[in-house]
């Protein structure tokens, strides 16, 4: 996703509360919309999470490169994670002074004119779209796969354009418009997964800026930014069937009744709008100076950092897109398909009796005894080498029909060796979306470490090395998106006074610094990771070929 940084306006609503009961601490509550659960925190206004509560939904794969979900599963989670966290918290519904979100990006959800869906969502993993993108969009003549003189006005108006992997917005209407024409004559609007459950919330169809940015059909040149009606006509559609856009930071509306009876909340209660995953981690990551970089592990994995010149590399499909900080800051970044979940396809895959393995080592989670088995395995795992590219890839390779590998496979490889190689081969993927960023602006000497993954210290440990970078573990890396956006939050409701404030509530838990004795086993590594693509793309081509390629 390529993309000039969008910034927020902040509203100050007052500090709400101060002129009721002063016993009564206020709160934000945060969700974390994920592709497989959501995470929803409880937070007082400096950002201390006081508790957290998480509850998973299914991704439906009913045919491949499809990938659903239904919105209703999500709306469901939303209400009991809330729930939860007043139970959980002991505190009462007043005590909430607003309520915030941050979500996966490029999930579609057609709804009806009462907005109600109309069919499962087209998760953001959905790739069922590269053939009419490229019949439809990026037609012959191309360069590099694009249509020219398509690709001038997408990167004139937006600033980007949708890549060949299908998993674009323009491309899955396309895809609902030919393959599904009866619900698409019944469509009302188009929204992402965040927004639909504004809707539920306030019965505001509005998105945030950030997300809008990726949807590739904004007018981005000046303010107020709206959707470009030569690029909605592209996808086959008008702007009216999109959502508002509003800032990160706005309040879309007061919490109805309906929606305080179904979260427990009090009915009026602010709801902010919120950002996308991608811009909800960069605030929370801490790393908000000019050219600071995160670097998050989580289901997907993604490098980014906020900048204040606007950079593309369009072939590495990596540049800037949307922030939800104000318009001197940009978020460059580099999205990773699948990272972390190769690490739920090893867990459910290949080790077995996964309950007896963790009663036997007397451990709470399976992932100890992955990190056990990683640890146990040399730095190198005897030269072999995972590929993480199990679902396609955006970058470091803008490219749909590549797939994941375990390369040098051999009798000495033991289990121990296959988990350290997918904890390298995610690194290495990292450190070569990181190279494709600091091309575009500068090194860096250090990333903050935000997601699921940095929970791991061994991971930690290998990312360090990999990249050779220091590694600050952000406190609570998991709840980093959801953080950032009730930080936020905490800005729009009048508690912190400027987003600049934002980082001096973010904790760095530990440092971690790349060990010299790996460097050259590592850096050989690299270099013969980045050629299992180069030698294989076309080999990897022929084998995922689609019918128009």
């Amino acid at each position: 996703m390529i993309f000039a940084g969008i910034g927020v306006t902040r509203i100050r609503a007052g500090r709400l509360g101060q002129n009721g009961d002063p016993m009564k601490k206020k709160y934000i509550v945060a969700h974390d919309m994920g592709t497989s659960a959501d995470k929803a925190i409880l937070v007082d206004m400096t950002g201390i999470i006081i508790e957290q509560v998480k509850e998973s939904y299914p991704l439906y794969h009913p045919e491949p490169d499809h990938a659903e979900q239904e919105p209703e599963d999500l709306w469901r989670a939303v209400c009991r994670t809330t729930r939860e966290l007043l139970r959980k918290g002991k505190i009462s519904a007043d005590q909430v002074a607003g309520i915030t979100f941050s979500s996966q990006t490029q999930s579609l959800i057609p709804v009806d004119s009462k907005g109600t869906p109309l069919r499962r969502s087209f998760n953001w993993l959905d790739g069922r779209s590269a053939d009419i993108i490229r019949e439809k969009l990026w037609t012959r003549p191309r360069i590099k796969g694009y249509h020219i003189f398509r690709l001038l006005k997408f990167l004139a108006v937006t600033g980007g354009a949708p890549g060949h992997t299908g998993k674009d917005q323009i491309g899955k209407i396309l895809w609902y418009r030919r393959h599904e024409p009866d619900l698409f004559a019944r469509t009302d609007r188009f929204l992402d997964a965040k927004d639909y459950i504004l809707f539920r919330l306030t019965g505001q169809m509005v998105i945030s800026s950030d997300l809008a940015s990726i949807w590739w059909m904004l007018d981005t040149r000046k303010k107020p930014f709206r959707w470009h009606e030569g690029l909605t006509r592209m996808a086959g559609i008008t702007p009216d069937l999109l959502p508002e856009v509003r800032e990160s930071g706005a309040i879309v509306g007061p919490l109805t009744d309906a929606a305080a009876d179904a979260t427990g909340l009090k009915e009026g209660t602010p709801v902010i709008n919120g950002a996308g995953d991608l811009s909800a981690a960069a605030l929370g990551s801490g790393a908000l100076e000019d050219g600071a970089f995160h670097v998050c592990i989580g289901t997907s994995g993604w490098v980014a950092g906020h900048v204040t010149r606007r950079k593309i590399d369009l072939p590495h499909y990596a540049g800037c897109i949307g922030s939800a900080l104000p318009d001197r800051y940009y978020l460059a970044m580099a999205h990773q398909e699948t990272a972390g979940i190769c690490l739920e396809w090893l867990k459910n895959n290949i080790l077995y009796h996964k309950d007896r393995l963790i009663k036997e080592a007397r451990v709470e989670e399976i992932f100890q005894i992955l990190d056990e088995l990683a640890a146990a395995s040399p730095p190198g795992a005897e030269s072999l080498v995972f590929t993480p590219w199990m679902y396609g890839e955006r970058c470091p390779v803008d490219d749909d029909h590549v797939r994941a590998s375990l390369m040098n496979l051999g009798l000495n490889h033991r289990r121990e060796h296959v988990v350290r190689a997918v904890f390298e081969g995610i690194a290495m993927n990292t450190r070569w979306a990181m190279e494709t960023l600091e091309k575009l602006y500068k090194p860096v000497t250090r990333l903050n470490f935000i997601g699921g993954g940095a929970k791991s210290d061994i991971w930690c440990q290998i990312l360090a090395d990999v990249t050779d970078r220091i590694i600050n573990r952000v406190a609570d890396p998991e709840q980093a998106g959801a953080r950032g956006v009730a930080l936020l939050a905490a800005v729009t409701l009048g508690y912190i006074d400027s987003v600049e404030k934002i980082q001096d509530h973010i904790q760095i838990d530990r440092r971690f610094v790349p060990r010299a004795e790996n460097r050259r086993l590592y850096d050989r590594l690299f270099r013969e990771f980045k050629n299992v693509y180069r030698q294989n793309k076309r080999w990897y081509r022929r084998m995922n070929r689609r019918s128009s390629d």
